[in-house]
């Protein structure tokens, strides 16, 4: 189905700080910070949280420092797969 893709965003789970976490549209700021072209890591956290949020998750001040980690290390795990299947496209990517 044309731009179903895009109509909602999917909660997944992922562990931050020893706790699971549920991130409402992961996938989708993965998607959008690479895209992007990001490369200092700073920088992908920063842009990887701002998503998240926009997204609707809500994250205490006390524990961005934790969110930022394991966002860095989903993205990473995107890079491994991204650079595997070729991904390139941008068919879900948001405007701020």
């Amino acid at each position: 189905m044309a731009g179903t893709c895009c109509a909602k965003p999917i909660t997944r789970i992922i562990k931050v700080a020893g706790f699971e976490a549920g991130i409402r549209g992961l996938d989708q700021a993965l998607r959008n910070v690479y895209i992007s072209g990001l490369v200092h890591e700073e920088e992908i956290q920063r842009d990887l949280l701002k998503w998240i949020k926009e997204f609707g998750n809500y994250i205490t001040p006390s524990r961005e420092g934790d969110y930022r980690k394991a966002l860095l290390r989903e993205y990473r795990e995107y890079l491994r797969t991204a650079k595997h299947e070729g991904k390139k496209d941008g068919d879900c990517s948001h405007k701020r």
